[in-house]
């Protein structure tokens, strides 16, 4: 089974979580939307760190989300109000304990880094919010080179980093806004 079928009920999982569903109904408040871009930020510096220190980024010169997520979420909340929250704390702490292993953290990559290259072109058209973090200059070369360090044997930790993703974006009451 190759690694998108493996992971498809997860990704499934994911993209109906109640948060994701109001941000493809254009009913995302800018501060839930700020938030989780923080959240995200401390996320991504888990992962890229941890790739870079397993040289996983060498050939992958557009990765780095972590500063330009941190940018676009200073540009919404200049006066720094928001906190890390547990679950982002916990999983980003999970992302450190994966060193050396540079295929568990690939796992990860192809989850996060995967979905804005995707998923995440459509929601910077339908968020009214900064989007440099879901910018890329050369996407398809980074999709290309990302796919290339791939393997159908990282579909165990790739599911959990969906199922990590879940509980993330779980945490967001967002029945106010349906």
């Amino acid at each position: 089974m190759s690694l998108k079928e493996a992971t498809f009920e997860n990704h499934k999982l994911a993209e109906n979580t109640p948060f994701m569903k109001a941000v493809f109904a254009r009913k995302m408040s800018k501060e839930l939307w700020a938030d989780f871009t923080y959240q995200k930020s401390l996320i991504y510096n888990g992962i890229e760190g941890v790739a870079g220190a397993c040289g996983l980024t060498k050939d992958l010169p557009d990765i780095q989300r972590a500063h330009y997520l941190y940018l676009d979420y200073r540009d919404m909340v200049p006066e720094h109000t928001v906190a890390y929250r547990y679950h982002a704390i916990e999983y980003y702490k999970y992302i450190l304990n994966l060193f050396p292993d540079a295929d568990r953290i690939m796992a990860h990559m192809y989850v996060w880094h995967m979905g804005d290259l995707f998923g995440g072109q459509m929601i910077k058209q339908i968020v009214d919010a900064p989007s440099r973090a879901l910018t890329f200059k050369e996407p398809d070369t980074l999709k290309q080179t990302i796919r290339s360090k791939l393997k159908d044997s990282m579909a165990d930790e790739a599911n959990i980093a969906f199922t990590w993703a879940i509980k993330i974006l779980s945490d967001y009451d967002v029945s106010s806004l349906e």
